[in-house]
């Protein structure tokens, strides 16, 4: 940045030597001379523009909350004890570019947005961002502590004329109560291994001097795999039932595993809505470890999509240098279920 800043001082610099020789009169060589730095101007001055747009910005809210201004212009509250979702939008000012720059692909102004599994807001905030004051946002996130959190970033991110969100956790069916396990470190998700020691029986579930012998072994090595567990029960709901008859142009679910469930519960919406395009994590670990029940659903779900036409494509953790992405070709069965861990795209033939 220093250095756009010098090359630009030095452009201005040689217009002002210009404009002192044409003082002394016309000169084809000086006019020239001037044209081409003004050009050079124009240019250091788009550049820093440019460049300034891409700075991100973090201030401390107190409590141990962060309010980060993101590369792509928007807001997010995240907790500074979060080191999974968190990590990325506080150091870099945007997290998961791949997933990001498809989410802004494939929403435009006015569109409907339901993000499942919106953790602290960011693609929340994203969405809401785009789709404008013409467009809707639906955001659900079962956790009620990082609920509060993604109450805070849709305030912040100034969308709640936009956006009607969820403390529920989203299911094939609407009413069911359901328990889960949650580390504060990991609260956006990550498969911890659950080593039987109940949260009550720690009275600080935060890292901390008094805590980090739960995570460590024998030899005193940490084991990225145990939590410092806390634990809530929520009620499950059905986009089919949140939703009514709203048509969605982008259903992005990122809910550890639970998507084929959550597809189940929004069958009406997707047939409902033409457009619609759905983001879902996936990976073959949990179709390998899970009950035969789960593969079941697993199945269920990709006979749904084939049979609305939709065709499924791995969404590939990159960007170029100038941030485009890249998409697998269409996945048959048997490639999608031994499929690597991360985001996937499912689309109609014909979107």
């Amino acid at each position: 940045m220093i250095a756009v800043y010098q090359r630009a001082l030095s452009a201005i610099r040689n217009v002002k030597a210009i404009l002192r020789d044409a003082r002394k009169g016309p000169n084809a060589d000086s006019e020239q001379q001037y044209r081409t730095s003004i050009g050079e101007i124009e240019h250091k001055i788009s550049d820093i523009i440019s460049r300034l747009n891409d700075i991100h910005v973090v201030s401390y809210l107190g409590r141990d909350l962060c309010l980060v201004k993101t590369r792509w212009g928007g807001h997010v509250v995240v907790p500074a004890y979060n080191v999974d979702v968190a990590v990325g939008i506080i150091r870099d000012g945007i997290h998961e570019p791949w997933t990001t720059r498809l989410v802004r692909e494939s929403l435009k102004f006015g569109d409907v947005y339901v993000n499942v599994g919106a953790n602290f807001g960011y693609y929340t905030s994203l969405g809401g961002l785009i789709v404008g004051g013409e467009g809707k946002v639906f955001s659900f996130e079962a956790n009620p502590t990082v609920f509060a959190v993604l109450l805070k970033t849709i305030m912040y991110a100034g969308i709640p004329n936009r956006t009607t969100a969820f403390n529920r956790a989203v299911y094939s069916t609407t009413g069911s109560t359901m328990g889960f396990s949650f580390d504060y470190q990991f609260a956006g998700g990550g498969h911890l291994e659950f080593f039987g020691r109940e949260a009550s029986d720690i009275l600080d579930t935060f890292w901390s001097a008094t805590t980090i012998p739960h995570i460590l072994d024998g030899d005193g090595k940490w084991i990225p795999s145990k939590g410092i567990m806390n634990s809530f029960e929520t009620q499950t709901i059905a986009l089919d039932d949140a939703l009514g008859d709203v048509k969605v142009n982008l259903l992005h679910c990122d809910v550890e595993s639970a998507e084929p469930y959550v597809i189940h519960g929004a069958r009406r919406t997707i047939r409902n809505s033409p457009q619609i395009r759905i983001i879902f994590e996936w990976s073959s670990y949990n179709f390998n470890v899970g009950s035969d029940e789960y593969r079941k659903m697993v199945e269920a779900m990709w006979d749904f999509l084939a049979e609305e036409g939709f065709s499924v494509r791995r969404l590939f953790p990159m960007t170029h240098p100038d941030g485009a992405i890249d998409l697998s070709p269409k996945l048959s069965y048997a490639e999608f279920i031994v499929g690597e861990h991360g985001d996937y795209l499912a689309a109609r033939h014909d979107h």
